[in-house]
């Protein structure tokens, strides 16, 4: 797996790369001059990306980098709903604090993100969705039925398919099923997707 770290901080952005690779089961790019022309080119080449949700231009980052097919996971030095909102509206798959970060939690995270669930740091998501409220004209909760709602809100906190199922006692092809028409009904092309837009127009 390839993972680009995108950090202002020399030393930070260091100490997530060395974390990175104590496993030896990824291939780390230091991405300190992925921006502007370069993105598009380190970011076609990840499988994640990992960016510093401060950085001056981060949002922009994360839907330049969403759009080249990569796991987004943003990093930031503080727990801003605000900040977290736009980050998984512009398609984030991950949003973690780098105060409580560990390198247990920096690694669950990339399995997640590979796997397709969102990671979100503990506590961050409820405020997160009530950072700001749905803007005029867009659409409505009852976009959603309420299974869905209880499905989807699941799946944005990093709930596994199987674990949604034996929380909601359904069948895992009941979650799934349900899972594709949520990604169907909000026009998205993936779950994560679906997330990002259900976040977005305050579905969930």
């Amino acid at each position: 797996m390839k993972i680009v770290v995108v950090d202002p901080h020399a030393i930070y952005r260091r100490g997530l790369v060395a974390s990175l690779e104590m496993d030896g089961e990824h291939a780390i790019r230091d991405g300190d001059e992925a921006g502007g022309a370069s993105a598009e080119l380190a970011f076609e080449e990840a499988d994640v990306v990992i960016v510093d949700g401060a950085m001056s231009g981060a949002v922009d980052l994360v839907r330049a980098a969403g759009a080249t097919g990569a796991r987004v996971i943003v990093c930031a030095t503080n727990d801003d709903p605000y900040l977290a909102r736009a980050a998984l509206a512009a398609g984030a798959i991950g949003y973690l604090h780098k105060v409580t970060l560990t390198p247990e939690m920096l690694h669950a995270a990339i399995k997640a993100a590979t796997a397709g669930a969102v990671m979100v740091a503990p506590g961050l998501l409820p405020r997160a969705l009530r950072a700001s409220t749905p803007r005029a004209g867009t659409a409505k909760p009852d976009v959603l039925t309420g299974r869905e709602q209880r499905v989807l809100a699941l799946a944005a906190r990093g709930h596994p398919t199987r674990e949604i199922a034996t929380e909601l006692s359904y069948s895992e092809r009941t979650v799934k099923n349900v899972l594709r028409d949520i990604v169907t009904k909000l026009n998205a092309r993936s779950r994560s997707q679906a997330i990002a837009n259900a976040v977005r127009e305050g579905l969930i």
